[in-house]
């Protein structure tokens, strides 16, 4: 068994960390990005299931 000097795992333990906070920041992300999607349907649901959007439409044509 090889003993590895304190460098090497100092890059590997940066290299672990650095990969945990890309995959968190992606989460992050993807989280922020679905909440957007959702809120946005709820709005859009609302207007369309309300009847002033109807309305709305049916003035202007």
């Amino acid at each position: 068994m090889e003993l590895q000097t304190r460098s090497a795992k100092l890059a590997r333990t940066k290299a672990n960390r650095l990969s945990h906070r890309v995959g968190r920041a992606l989460m992050m992300l993807g989280t922020a990005i679905g909440g957007a999607i959702v809120i946005i349907a709820i709005v859009i649901g609302i207007l369309f299931f309300s009847g002033e959007t109807q309305e709305f439409i049916y003035m202007n044509f």
